[in-house]
């Protein structure tokens, strides 16, 4: 048999070889290292013992065609025999070269019976042997007896040195292939489980809201979790910081919860008391409102009556008065219309944004015909020109609508510019939630900074002389649309005329010419 010490060294040199090269690829690690370390030590031990195996086999093998090889030293034998019983030294010197170049043969020794004489041949020196003797027998006058022996002895270090090679050559090729099947198999692994598991190790990672990350992170000193040693430690890591890190989202939730408990009841303490405020506002403004539609109605009558006895104050008295007491006749007369008008439109005012009915449906070109109807002295005595474009029939009530429109147009007509035709057009367009009046005109504009100030009660950018009015018109307008639901703005360049522009929401209705 050969040496079980040059097999294991080849082994563990093979072996070596390839873990040293493994381990080079930094990508190797946890349960792939353990995986190679297995699969190269089973294979080690599975390679060794199935060498041995097969060499001893090829070892057997190869004994048993040498016995056979010396079974055939028998043909030798009569010849030899023959020549030691006439003392042929020459015979049996040729004989003794015949057998040793035989194969594996390297010595045969022929002794005579008790050892008197010994003829030797030998073709080579080898350590390890294996002989065999047979007997010289001779027939004289029919009687058989044994002259002598013959030694022969066979080299085994061809075989060996064979079983030696085989060994080597099986031990490099299953290094080989373990080599390559260990390469595949660890691609395989990394591409079908450690790749995964990492993934899947991350993706549990990022499973927490990150918005709650901060509050559960470990704190500073804390020593946390060891350091993961392969992919299924790091899945099992991460599941680990997950329910450590929901558990103590738990408790904050829950401690939240409480907090939310008391402040919810602080808040429903707070809303108890805001809706008895706001009860109590709508009670007051409604009040407030019915106080100003009272004392406006009741402003009436008295402001009339100074206005028209002033009147005839000066029918019955002016020629009798001198030049200074006309005048101061002629201010009482314009105070008390002033008034008058002031009283009118804020009793306007506290109508407005109010109905006593649902909305219908209207058809705004009627509408408008109203209004037309009711400023044409305004406009046949500036000439003006008023475009109406399609107008669609909607959902409105057409008292507060006429009312809007009445302002918007009359103040496109009274601020013109002098020298200047008054032209305003009136449009509607249909948008996502409802429908987008817009009337234009090309008089006098208002100033950028204006643009919000103008809707406030009572607020005037030019003087009662220059163009008469309260200033109470489109604060009315502006009311009246957010009470329906809508909104109101303008645009406008300064000398060249203005643009207001609201939308009243509506869910039916076509643009009617």
């Amino acid at each position: 048999m050969p040496s079980v010490r040059f097999v294991d060294i080849v082994s563990a040199t093979e072996n070596a070889r390839m873990m040293m090269v493994l381990n080079r690829s930094r990508r190797i690690k946890g349960i792939g290292r353990r995986l190679i370390v297995l699969i190269v030590a089973f294979s080690s031990v599975l390679t060794f013992f199935v060498t041995l195996l097969q060499l001893y086999i090829e070892y057997r093998q190869q004994r048993a065609d040498m016995d056979i090889m010396l079974d055939q030293v028998g043909i030798f034998l009569p010849p030899i025999a023959g020549a030691v019983w006439s003392f042929d030294e020459g015979q049996i010197k040729l004989a003794l070269d015949a057998v040793v170049h035989l194969p594996h043969l390297e010595r045969a020794t022929v002794t005579t019976t008790g050892g008197r004489n010994s003829w030797t041949s030998r073709s080579s020196s080898s350590t390890r042997v294996a002989e065999r003797s047979y007997p010289l027998t001779y027939e004289s006058r029919g009687v058989a007896q044994q002259i002598g022996t013959m030694d022969v002895a066979a080299s085994l270090d061809g075989i060996y040195a064979r079983l030696l090679s085989q060994g080597v050559a099986i031990l490099l090729s299953n290094g080989v292939k373990t080599f390559l099947v260990v390469g595949f198999m660890l691609m395989l692994f990394n591409h079908l489980v450690t790749h995964r598991i990492s993934e899947l190790a991350a993706s549990v990672g990022r499973l927490f809201p990150e918005e709650l990350a901060e509050q559960t992170a470990t704190p500073a000193g804390d020593p946390g979790f060891p350091e993961p040693s392969d992919e299924i430690d790091e899945l099992r890591l991460a599941f680990d910081d997950l329910q450590r890190r929901l558990r103590l989202a738990v408790r904050d939730l829950h401690d939240s919860n409480k907090e939310l408990q008391s402040e919810n009841a602080e808040r429903r303490r707070i809303e108890a008391d805001l809706q008895r405020l706001v009860k109590e506002l709508s009670r007051a403004n409604v009040e407030l409102e019915r106080f100003a539609y009272v004392a406006a109605h009741d402003l009436q009558e008295p402001v009339r009556t100074l206005v028209s006895f002033s009147q005839l104050l000066d029918r019955k008295y002016g020629l009798r008065m001198d030049a200074e007491g006309v005048d101061y006749l002629k201010f009482i007369v314009t105070g008390a219309k002033h008034l008058s008008a002031l009283v009118a439109d804020l009793l306007a005012y506290s109508r407005s944004g109010r109905t006593g009915r649902d909305p219908s449906e209207v058809d705004c070109r009627e509408v408008v015909d109203g209004v037309l109807n009711d400023l044409a002295p305004m406009i046949e005595q500036r000439r003006a020109s008023v475009t109406v474009g399609p107008l669609p029939r909607m959902k409105v009530d057409g008292a507060q609508l006429h009312q809007v429109l009445g302002h918007l147009i009359g103040n496109g007509i009274k601020y013109s510019r002098d020298g200047v035709v008054a032209e305003v057009s009136l449009t509607a367009v249909r948008e996502a939630a409802g429908w987008r009046f817009e009337v234009s005109d090309n008089g006098i504009g208002i100033e950028p900074q204006y643009h919000d100030y103008v809707f406030e009660v009572f607020r005037r950018l030019h003087t009662r002389d220059a163009f008469p009015g309260t200033g109470i018109g489109l604060a009315v307008c502006k009311r009246v649309v957010e009470a329906c639901g809508g909104t109101i703005g303008l645009r406008s360049i300064p000398g060249e005329g203005t643009t207001f522009f609201f939308t009243l929401p509506d869910d039916i209705g076509q643009p009617r010419p």
